[in-house]
């Protein structure tokens, strides 16, 4: 994540549906099945899923490899690649992240109060277009490991990596958002399926107890 979460404001001019198309290496991650930049009506080819492995809500990522649960009950909890460690970034406070050795693919965990879904999501969105340094920005409304969301997708021009982004709303308290990112460079992007692994902080702990 290169920039400071809490410096978004609460602006509801942007609408998701109207994001601009750019650049985007092929990449696909909305879960109406399109590919970025192709018709929507062209339908994306489903990965086999192998036993074991899992996958993000569009089925279109697969993830093979071994997993660790991370997290707290500040921001929820997710499960990512066995070996990552915590990573904080510079000028920022209150994230849960975790890096690989290159401290180039990153998850983000972050929770807001008193941002419902769609403000936190169009207030993103709206922040997002104003960087330099974005492009092929996108969006759409999903759902992550059975809550709903909206998606926001975009390129980092100067890095080559690319951002997904997902606002999760909190179901046990609607006026507040969980904020889910991962960060890839083109050799990662299959680290998208590890987004079906969210729990939020009390679906957590009632799974823990049960």
């Amino acid at each position: 994540m290169k920039f400071r979460l809490f410096t978004i404001l609460s602006i509801c001019a942007v609408i998701l549906s109207g994001c601009s198309a750019g650049q985007n290496d092929g990449v696909s991650v909305l879960n109406q099945g399109q590919s970025l930049g192709e018709d929507s009506s062209i339908e994306a080819t489903k990965p086999e899923v192998p036993e074991g492995a899992i996958t993000d809500d569009s089925g279109n990522f697969v993830y093979q490899g071994k997993l660790m649960p991370v997290g707290d009950d500040e921001n929820g909890y997710i499960q990512i690649p066995l070996g990552y460690s915590p990573f904080h970034e510079e000028g920022t406070e209150g994230l849960t992240q975790f890096s690989d050795a290159t401290g180039t693919n990153i998850f983000t965990l972050d929770y807001y109060e008193n941002m419902p879904l769609d403000t936190s999501a169009e207030s993103m969105r709206y922040y997002l277009e104003s960087q330099e340094n974005i492009e092929g920005l996108q969006g759409s409304i999903t759902t992550v490991n059975g809550y709903e969301a909206r998606q926001l997708y975009c390129h980092f021009t100067d890095a080559n990596l690319f951002w997904v982004i997902w606002l999760i709303q909190d179901p046990d308290n609607t006026n507040n958002t969980y904020y889910l990112s991962i960060e890839f460079d083109s050799a990662h992007q299959n680290l998208i399926a590890c987004s079906s692994t969210f729990r939020t902080v009390n679906d957590y702990h009632r799974e823990q107890n049960a």
